[in-house]
């Protein structure tokens, strides 16, 4: 029963894929993907940073790749194939302890074992008297210097892909309320990040007031029952101020929804961190803030 064999001019085409493949996936994972222990020799032995490090062992694969297509031959292949399974078992060997597998080096384990099983079952080529066995010794090593030679100039001329991504720092925004007094609402810095808010205003007759309130804080909730509980001759706006991005409510601050049954509620922009102790209000009269409270200090509520 005759074999499947696999035609001899697919060697030398598998094995220069897979490792160029290997190579490009190296350089769009970054250095840490080239294999460790390859890369920690040429640290310590070659005085090689890191990233010139990962590079040299591109090169090589990029190096490999085009001499197993000058040098077609089932040795070749072979050799390819080796170089790539025994070099990311090393790395995954050595990745296993440390806990950090690369994807790459599991993925060209997978193309050297292939490139191996493809050589073993290539169809050898029938020997002629005529027939060419190859390149000669000669001509195979300046195949080889070439290959050399162009492996490094492309590595040379290709980077490798930057994951460095930094979280970018969380947006601070801060609200100085107090300072918002005698100011008119449109031109405050509050009025920038509600821009409907003047509008609202001027809805409920230019007067009135906004409140900036937090439904996690106890104190708001009793800032309003104390202040804003049943019908209210004068409108009011309740500011709430988001989380930041990131950032959680401890356990137990669930208080529910701040109770006011004749506030107009919007909120501010989500993402930012306010710097706003809540609660506070601003008292409007005519368009102009005309006084600040907070729990701390101001009194806008005497002559309520």
């Amino acid at each position: 029963m005759k074999r499947n064999l696999i035609p001899p001019w697919l060697l030398p085409l598998a094995t220069a894929g897979s490792l160029g493949l290997t190579g490009i996936w190296m350089l769009l994972q970054g250095p840490q993907s080239a294999p460790r222990p390859f890369r920690d020799l040429l640290v310590s032995a070659g005085g090689l940073a890191e990233e010139p490090a990962a590079k040299a062992i591109v090169a090589v694969l990029f190096s490999f790749a085009l001499l197993a297509l000058l040098v077609r031959g089932r040795l070749t292949a072979l050799l390819g194939g080796a170089l790539l399974a025994f070099g990311a078992l090393a790395s995954i060997s050595r990745a296993f302890k440390e806990g950090d597998i690369s994807g790459a080096m599991t993925f060209a384990f997978a193309l050297g074992v292939a490139c191996i099983a493809l050589t073993l079952l290539a169809e050898p080529k029938v020997p002629q008297s005529n027939a060419r066995r190859g390149l000669s010794g000669s001509w195979s090593v300046l195949a080889a210097m070439l290959a050399l030679a162009g492996g490094a100039m492309i590595a040379a001329r290709v980077e490798f892909q930057r994951h460095d991504h930094t979280v970018p720092p969380m947006q601070v925004v801060e609200l100085p309320l107090e300072t918002f007094v005698g100011q008119h609402i449109e031109t405050t810095l509050l009025a920038q990040y509600l821009p409907t808010l003047p509008a609202m205003i001027a809805a409920g007759g230019n007067t009135g007031w906004i409140v900036l309130f937090n439904s996690h804080c106890s104190s708001c909730h009793a800032f309003f029952d104390e202040h804003f509980q049943g019908p209210q001759l004068e409108p009011i706006i309740a500011v709430e101020i988001p989380l930041a991005d990131g950032e959680t409510a401890a356990a137990g601050d669930d208080l529910g929804s701040v109770q006011c049954a004749s506030c107009e509620f919007i909120e501010l922009p989500r993402g930012p961190l306010w710097l706003v102790a809540p609660p506070a209000a601003l008292r409007i009269e005519n368009g102009v803030v005309t006084c600040f409270s907070d729990k701390i200090s101001g009194d806008c509520f005497g002559a309520k």
